[in-house]
């Protein structure tokens, strides 16, 4: 019964350790499906740019309407959905970016999703820029949109946030040719809302205190608080489980540390405190110092 009691905190952290686990096994079953996925959507052979353009193809059969799926548990409904789960159900504008980020990374394509804020600062949409074959190429997924330059390459977000009329103008060609290669008709593109003249990396307005630490680091970094690098993990919400989970193990093992700590002063005051007892006790049986027993 002592070393149950000495060992409570083993089974916590054991449930811990197997969601962490069950999430990771997930994650990497995911990550098959959609390697054999990408396979069958474009062939590894072309170029970066032509690969993002065949998974928007794929995607614009797909719905548009936001994804309510969410990884494993409805606790973890705040991650939004997984890559596959965007495969095959749809998604809005910020889960066909994941989507499209996850099936470039398999092939080693860098890409990052980037937030749209109109002008009075509110978010508005979500595209992904990647690193194709003549530098940096921004892919709105759900309105099939890129912005190839006069010569050869593509528009990045640096100058799509310089110049409006980069985007006027695509908008306005491919509307004129009646082409709309996305998820949504090029008509309903609304070009006072959706701009890229603020442009951020990470949209700040989830919450009061992501808003709050936007504001410490624009008034730290000024303008480089836009341009933070986002991390790959997070568009992968079995990856922030494990990642959570292991934040949240640290945490419990210092406490169980700390709690381990408390009770063995505890331990050691009692003994003090009952070993002072006993000599007080044992004094007091002796008697005064130097005298014999009492005669009777």
């Amino acid at each position: 019964m002592k070393r149950i009691e000495h060992q409570w905190w083993l089974a916590p952290l054991a449930a811990l350790l197997a969601l962490q686990f069950l999430a990771l096994a997930l994650y990497w079953r995911d990550q098959r499906y959609l390697a054999r996925l990408m396979d069958g959507i474009a062939s590894p052979s072309l170029p970066p740019s032509e690969q993002a353009k065949q998974v928007v193809a794929f995607l614009s059969s797909k719905s548009p309407d936001s994804n309510e799926s969410y990884f494993l548990l409805p606790i973890f409904h705040f991650l939004r959905a997984t890559p596959r789960q965007i495969a095959e159900q749809g998604g809005d504008c910020a889960d066909r970016s994941r989507l499209l980020i996850a099936l470039l990374e398999l092939r080693g394509i860098s890409a990052s999703k980037w937030a749209l804020y109109s002008p009075d600062l509110r978010p508005q949409h979500a595209v992904a820029e990647l690193q194709a074959e003549h530098g940096k190429m921004v892919v709105d997924s759900l309105f099939g949109l890129w912005f190839p330059r006069p010569q050869v390459g593509y528009y990045g977000i640096q100058e799509l946030r310089q110049d409006p009329r980069i985007l006027e103008q695509r908008v306005q060609e491919l509307r004129a040719q009646k082409i709309s290669p996305g998820a949504l008709r090029l008509e309903r593109y609304p070009l006072d809302r959706y701009v890229y003249a603020y442009a951020r990396t990470i949209n700040w307005d989830k919450s009061a205190w992501t808003r709050f630490l936007y504001r410490v680091l624009y008034a730290t970094v000024g303008d480089r608080a836009n341009h933070i690098p986002r991390p790959k993990w997070v568009e992968q919400p079995a990856l922030m489980v494990v990642i959570g989970l292991t934040g949240i193990e640290g945490v419990y093992l210092c406490a169980v540390l700390l709690v381990a700590r408390s009770r063995r002063r505890e331990r050691e005051l009692a003994e003090q405190r009952s070993s002072g007892s006993s000599t007080t006790i044992a004094s007091a049986a002796a008697g005064p110092a130097g005298l014999g027993r009492p005669r009777i």
